[in-house]
């Protein structure tokens, strides 16, 4: 049987403020260009903010727009049902009045030779060791300095032998290596991640591990052996296309530069969504066991395999992922390793298997 410590969870919050814990099997796989599922009941004029998949025994460390961070364990948010409306965050965290939750990690342990790295809307980046977020009071702490107009929108795990994939609204991408990064306080600002053109804004932001550095590393040494092979960043857009383009289409660049196109979007398309490094995970026949979770402002959910989407050059529009009609656009989405997929299969068995063991015990 499954440990509760290793149980996997789907967190999801809306921009009102309310927060709900669910399982993954909530969700089913589906192809790409469906319309998904909804996640449930939403307030008038919210929308879907942010969707992580985490353990039940995990510190979930949330960030705000105003660069605070909280911390909860994720057990402590309500387990309900996709239909229900969830839990307001005031009734869980000390937030003031109009800050945002716009960032979560959960996180197991806190060791110091590891960061949170955070980017700002406007392009600003810092690392901070992730052990000084290992006792974080009620009322929350500073994650970092923020200027008017500015506000802290990712957070993500790394380590000094990390890549790190940094896009724009408008589809440019940088990678830079994270011990390029300056380690710093919580009470500093940090410095210029990209060189943003005038009336774009940083959309999105993946770390590569080190073991895919490596494999990304060769690949750039010789592409003409390596086109079209993973691993891949995957691009989606805010009208629900995506694609993925190795990363090998892409060299690394110190930070503070304008970085190279990634994807091209018409004006009915929108911008960028999200970015994400994919291809860790891969089968026997060298495809991608991942699956990600796209959420619509209006609440639906589409959860498909990203092997099944098209691999495409930098320049390519890429394929429909979630025909969105009248959710608006997409409003956030999060990535399932195969091992987290895994996880919820046999969770999903073991559950089955008890309930048919609860019958045979009644029956006889």
């Amino acid at each position: 049987m499954l440990k509760y410590s290793c149980l996997c969870d789907l967190q999801a919050i809306s921009e009102k403020g309310y927060v709900k814990r669910m399982k993954p099997d909530t969700f089913n796989l589906q192809k790409r260009g469906t319309i998904g599922k909804s996640v449930g009941k939403l307030r008038v004029n919210d929308a879907m903010s942010d969707f992580v998949v985490c353990r039940s025994h995990d510190h979930i460390l949330y960030f705000s727009d105003k660069g605070i961070v909280y911390s909860s364990r994720a057990y402590k948010i309500p387990e309900c049902t996709r239909s229900a409306a969830g839990t307001p965050l005031v009734q869980i965290l000390s937030l003031s009045d109009g800050e945002r939750i716009t960032s979560i990690i959960p996180v197991s342990e806190f060791p110091e030779d590891q960061y949170l790295l955070m980017l700002t809307v406007n392009g600003y980046i810092k690392k901070v060791s992730m052990n000084v977020f290992s006792a974080i009071r009620s009322t929350g702490i500073i994650a970092i300095q923020l200027v008017p107009g500015d506000e802290l929108r990712w957070v993500r795990c790394c380590t000094n032998d990390d890549l790190v994939a940094m896009a724009s609204q408008n589809g440019y991408v940088i990678l830079s290596s994270c011990d390029k990064i300056r380690a710093l306080s919580r009470n500093t600002r940090g410095g210029v991640a990209m060189r943003l053109k005038e009336g774009d804004k940083m959309a999105s932001v993946d770390i590569i591990p080190a073991a895919m550095r490596e494999d990304l590393e060769r690949a750039l040494e010789d592409p003409a052996n390596n086109k079209g092979s993973g691993p891949w960043l995957l691009f989606i857009s805010e009208s629900g296309h995506g694609k993925r383009v190795p990363l090998s289409s892409f060299n690394i660049l110190p930070l503070n530069r304008v970085g190279l196109i990634g994807s091209k979007f018409s004006e009915e398309e929108g911008h960028l969504a999200a970015v994400f490094v994919v291809g860790f995970s891969q089968a026997e026949d060298g495809e991608s066991d991942e699956q990600v979770v796209l959420v619509s402002q209006s609440g639906t959910v589409n959860r498909i395999k990203v092997r099944d989407i098209s691999i495409q050059s930098r320049y390519a529009r890429g394929v429909i992922l979630m025909r969105l009609e009248y959710a608006g656009k997409i409003q956030s989405a999060s990535l399932i390793s195969a091992m987290e997929a895994e996880a919820d299969d046999e969770q999903t068995v073991t559950a089955e298997d008890e309930a048919a063991a609860g019958v045979l015990v009644a029956s006889q």
